[in-house]
């Protein structure tokens, strides 16, 4: 039975014809907010690899987000029968393994920026890297997202459309209203012009033979009240190419759109005890969505502070490895395993799908004859090459999130923070289409129920440009609180208790997986007075429950400095003794030196587990001068 006839009957015409159109075609398909774009998609790869017999090497999925892989991922392996062995993944991580096809041992890629990596990939690209490679050039290219590309992302997506044009189909899916990342081009004549320029370049590029349609229904929204933002999709998408007209209409729609918005039940004050029982109780998923990380930060604190379990959604480009992937190298000796040797193994939690786990960690980590390579695993770990569902964050009922971080997502009921007026834009620099689009994605998220947020009080809540972190401020301007955690912020060269002499490593990893879980408190101590270099803090070590648990990186100490150092002229004197506050964002699997960890009664693996940070530090300015006695060690 051929896609369309099998499913003829749960897909609208417009669906159907994006489905079932030939491996060589070129589509540009505009799906709207809940437009059913994930079930188009897949079943576009099952047409493509069943009636159009493409092997599934043979398809590049590239997406934005790590959550749109994830659910494109999920769908394939639910819906589809021949396409589940089609690999999807972000730019980011396509990129990454671009430049792996041409030297698999380089060791320079470490500190590379996300956005140097996109450049060297697309060099790649043209240098003709995936014509040598074992795989070849792909047949059809499925590109999500694509009105986020922007910059450097944009040019590598045209770079490989360009030079495959005469053998290569494509179908390109993306929604001009939700385009928000375009705050990546600083410059904002750049920014205006970036805007639709890749369909721009879509349409003229392939003229001659490119099909658009456009997905109009919508399946999300399951309620009056979050069809609300719906309307305003194609105003949005058609936005004046000038800018002062684009920013006139598009000033107009945020205000009917934040007029709208206003009309949303008030969810009420987060310390009443009706609204901390409905935060806590509703069965379905909620989000709050916050315009930026500043107010994420201190609504985090305040609902820990009033005892509200919740996650903080991550940035998409935080790939943490699980702790199982650390505890499954470490409970063989073998050096590759079966299928059957897997689950015998029993390191998944419930939630995690056996197969599809299985299927994931071979499409990174192959060994012969249908087995898993482990070496070639840990390898992957310390490259950060896991395919991206393995990466995600584990479920959770109550999340804040930035609007930007909640794109792709979906929730039963969402929080929107209250928008600014227009005459709280930041004067010269205000991005009316920006903003507009913005909101439009916060409401455009709800499946059932939409709630209006009071705006948290986040006057002190300052971003610092140098390092790019919030932090706490003051009335004063040298005035420094505190100071937010982030991905890097652990140190993951060593495993904890390493340098320590009077710690018991195994001990220590041993409390890590089975005592610290994600949102637990924690808190850095200054472990002594003497920085390592004259551009960072003394370090800092990581306790949980008084138990130490980490030290911070190089970077965080680092970037602290940077943050007390308040002019060219400052110089930094005093640290804090203490930073509180901070959470446990997850458990991680990190990978580094065999003989290392084999020195540390760690086994030969080369693989640890370490906590990762995230929420608002405070800064305990107590004996701010000198580590008291008796603290350097609990």
């Amino acid at each position: 039975m051929t896609v369309s006839e099998g499913v003829g009957l749960s897909l609208t015409p417009a669906q159907l014809s994006v489905v079932t159109k030939p491996w060589d075609a070129r589509s540009l398909v505009t799906a709207g907010a809940g437009a059913g774009k994930t079930t188009t998609l897949t079943y576009r790869l099952e047409h493509l690899t069943g009636t159009e017999e493409l092997l599934a090497g043979e398809i590049l999925v590239l997406s934005f987000s790590r959550a749109a892989v994830r659910e494109l991922r999920e769908r394939v392996d639910k819906l589809a029968t021949t396409a589940r062995r089609v690999r999807a993944q972000t730019f980011d991580g396509w990129a990454l393994s671009v430049l792996l096809l041409e030297n698999p041992q380089r060791d320079d890629l470490g500190g590379t920026s996300f956005d140097r990596r996109i450049a060297m990939a697309t060099e790649a690209i043209e240098r003709g890297v995936l014509d040598a490679s074992e795989q070849g050039v792909p047949a059809h290219v499925v590109i999500d997202e694509v009105q986020d590309l922007v910059g450097v992302r944009r040019d590598m997506v045209e770079a490989l459309l360009d030079r495959y044009a005469d053998n290569c189909g494509f179908t390109v899916v993306g929604d001009a209203a939700q385009a928000i990342y375009g705050f990546q081009v600083a410059d904002p004549d750049e920014r205006a012009n970036e805007t639709n320029l890749f369909f721009r370049w879509v349409r003229v590029s392939f003229s001659d033979d490119l099909v658009e349609v456009t997905l109009a229904d919508n399946f999300r929204a399951r309620t009056k009240e979050a069809r609300i933002a719906l309307p305003y999709g194609p105003r949005l998408q058609t936005l004046p190419a000038e800018r002062g007209e684009a920013a006139k209409e598009a000033e107009a729609v945020y205000a009917q759109l934040r007029s709208d918005l206003a009309l949303a039940p008030d969810f009420g004050p987060l310390d009443d005890a009706f609204t901390l029982a409905s935060l806590r109780q509703f069965e379905g998923t909620t989000a709050i969505l916050c315009r930026d990380n500043g107010q994420v930060l201190h609504l985090s604190e305040r609902l820990h502070t009033l005892g509200v379990d919740h996650h903080i959604q991550r940035s998409p480009r935080s790939r943490p490895t699980p702790a199982w992937v650390a505890q499954l190298l470490l409970a063989t000796s073998a050096a590759q395993l079966t299928e059957d040797r897997f689950r015998d193994l029993a390191v998944l939690a419930p939630a995690w799908d056996a197969s599809r786990t299985w299927h994931a960690l071979r499409r990174c980590a192959a060994g012969p004859r249908g087995t898993l390579d482990l070496e070639a695993l840990r390898r992957a770990v310390a490259e950060g090459r896991l395919p991206d569902e393995l990466t995600a964050p584990p479920f959770h009922p109550l999340v804040i999130s930035t609007v930007h971080r909640a794109k792709g997502l979906e929730f039963d009921r969402v929080l929107i923070v209250e928008p600014p007026a227009p005459s709280e834009w930041r004067g010269e620099h205000a991005d009316p289409p920006a903003e507009a689009r913005l909101l439009y994605v916060a409401m455009t998220r709800p499946r059932d129920d939409v709630y209006r947020l009071a705006r948290p009080h986040t006057w002190m809540m300052r971003k610092h440009k140098p390092t790019d972190r919030w932090y706490v401020g003051g009335r004063q301007s040298y005035a420094r609180s505190g100071i937010e955690a982030g991905d890097l912020d652990v140190c993951r060269a060593t495993p904890a208790g390493a340098d320590d002499p009077v710690s018991d490593p195994p001990a220590l990893q041993q409390y890590l997986r089975e005592r610290v879980h994600g949102g637990d408190a924690v808190e850095l101590r200054r472990l002594h007075d003497l920085p390592a270099s004259d551009v960072e803090t003394p370090p800092y070590g990581i306790f949980h429950d008084g138990r130490p648990i980490g030290v911070v990186s190089e970077r965080f100490r680092h970037d602290l400095w940077r943050l007390l150092k308040i002019n060219v002229g400052w110089k930094v004197e005093r640290w804090p003794c203490r930073v509180t506050g901070l959470r446990i964002d997850t458990v991680e699997s990190v990978a580094g030196f065999p003989a290392l960890t084999e020195r540390l009664g760690l086994g030969d693996r080369g693989v640890w587990l370490a906590p990762r940070l995230c929420g608002l530090g405070r800064f305990d300015w107590t004996h701010a001068e000198s580590v008291p006695e008796g603290h350097h060690h609990p």
